[in-house]
């Protein structure tokens, strides 16, 4: 369970949660094969910034409904790799694309589990 007392809290931390990952896909979208890796890591955000607004298990398959234009089709990933043959222009726009990717769906979780968090809000509250 998460440490986070409120909403806001919860949502600092899951901005950072988020921010790491979409940083990770800019610094190592360039590598090949990396928008699959990539893949498995937006799955393990996902379920950390559930985590940060105390949901530690959620449907995923509900959340691949509910995220799924966020997420793409495996044609990105094919389009994303086979952008990436090209040496250096193509490896920058593969990282971005990857980069923009994680960031979206990263801030689509956000809201999501803000919405469902059982924490209180602590949006504007003074403390006792």
């Amino acid at each position: 369970m998460s440490a986070e007392a409120t909403k806001a809290e919860a949502e600092r931390r899951a901005r950072r949660i988020v921010d790491n990952w979409s940083k990770a896909a800019l610094f190592t979208g360039w590598i090949p094969g990396a928008s699959v890796a990539l893949g498995g890591g937006d799955i393990l955000m996902i379920r950390q910034v559930g985590e940060a607004f105390g949901i530690p298990a959620f449907d995923e398959n509900a959340m691949k409904a509910h995220l799924g234009g966020v997420f793409g089709s495996a044609a990105g990933m094919v389009v994303g790799e086979a952008i990436g043959v090209v040496p250096i222009i193509g490896w920058a726009v593969k990282s971005y694309a990857l980069h923009v990717k994680a960031d979206a769906l990263g801030k689509a979780v956000i809201d999501y589990f803000r919405q469902r968090s059982p924490l209180p809000d602590g949006y504007g509250e003074t403390p006792a």
